[in-house]
């Protein structure tokens, strides 16, 4: 038996909307599962606080438009709404779910060799994984060397020898990125240069921003909690496939508290807020963004795009 085109199309519409509906669904379920109406009396009433976890949120999809930019004709209008669908799906849905939904419009975008949009989507996450990793190192040695972690508190007390070893350790690991790296990433090194440093200012700028949004909601609370509950965060976001992170963050934030000598009702209000925000802000944009991406949805030609002279 055969389907003609229009059942086809039929189908794929149909798969394509329940997939959005199950997506939208599981965020709004997600919304229901925190229970606002418990936590609304703890929530910080500053709105600066609500201002910079707009600027946490958006820096991601804004980033990623400059850095995709890099070798795809892409424009501003057309690619946000695509980079913002790729976050929610990422932290709501499954780790990297993202990349296939981004591989799967940019091979239709572009219309190239599904083998090139992929290869970049891999080496992007590769350097951005590297970043992450580096600015984590180098930001746990800062926050340690300055006082505000005390590493003896959480893993006991390190020798030299563990300290050498965790030293050799990381230089090997360096070491073999480095000597295995054209077959690791394909990208050439001045490209790979500029979307390590996106990557890496980006993650330095959200930690810093971050710190300082807690800070506003509770002052009282020592700068040093807040850079330990930092570094946490940033190891809790790298795990792959594991859809809501942050909620994963705040369970393992609400457990260290007694190890930092906060009382779990002082994180309450800042770290549930965040993530209430996020759940909010992933549906609107979600919708929002869906809006605009099918309004701008295009498969340029041949002679619209030339995808070779950005490559």
């Amino acid at each position: 038996m055969k389907f003609s085109g229009k059942w086809i199309d039929i189908v794929k519409k149909s798969v394509r909307f329940l997939i959005q509906f199950s997506i939208i669904g599981y965020l709004l379920y997600q919304l229901y599962e925190i229970g606002l109406s418990e936590i609304l009396d703890s929530l910080p009433r500053i709105p600066l606080f609500y201002f910079l976890y707009f600027v946490i949120y958006f820096s991601l999809p804004l980033a990623e438009v400059f850095i995709y930019k890099i070798k795809w004709p892409i424009s501003f209008k057309d690619s946000l709404p695509v980079f913002i669908q790729k976050k929610v799906l990422n932290t709501d849905v499954v780790g990297y779910s993202g990349e296939v939904y981004l591989y799967l419009w940019a091979k239709k975008y572009f219309g190239v060799p599904a083998k090139e949009i992929f290869i970049f989507i891999k080496d992007n996450n590769v350097l951005s994984s590297l970043a992450s990793g580096i600015v984590t190192i180098f930001l746990l040695i800062f926050f340690i060397s300055k006082g505000y972690i005390n590493i003896s508190d959480y893993i006991g007390e390190i020798n030299r020898l563990g300290w050498l070893l965790i030293i050799v350790g990381v230089l090997v690991a360096g070491g073999l990125v480095y000597r295995f790296r054209k077959a690791i990433i394909s990208l050439n090194k001045s490209d790979s240069l500029k979307i390590f440093s996106l990557h890496a200012g980006r993650i330095i700028f959200i930690n810093v921003i971050q710190i300082l949004q807690w800070h506003v909601a509770r002052p009282d609370i020592a700068i040093p909690v807040w850079f330990t509950f930092s570094a946490v965060q940033i190891l809790a976001s790298r795990i792959p496939f594991l859809p809501s992170t942050d909620a994963l963050f705040v369970t393992v934030a609400l457990e260290m508290s007694g190890m930092v000598s906060v009382p779990k009702e002082a994180l309450v209000g800042i770290l549930t807020a965040n993530l209430i925000l996020k759940r909010i802000l992933n549906v609107v944009s979600y919708l929002i963004s869906r809006f605009f991406a099918k309004k701008n949805e295009l498969t340029p030609t041949e002679e619209e795009i030339d995808f070779n002279k950005h490559t």
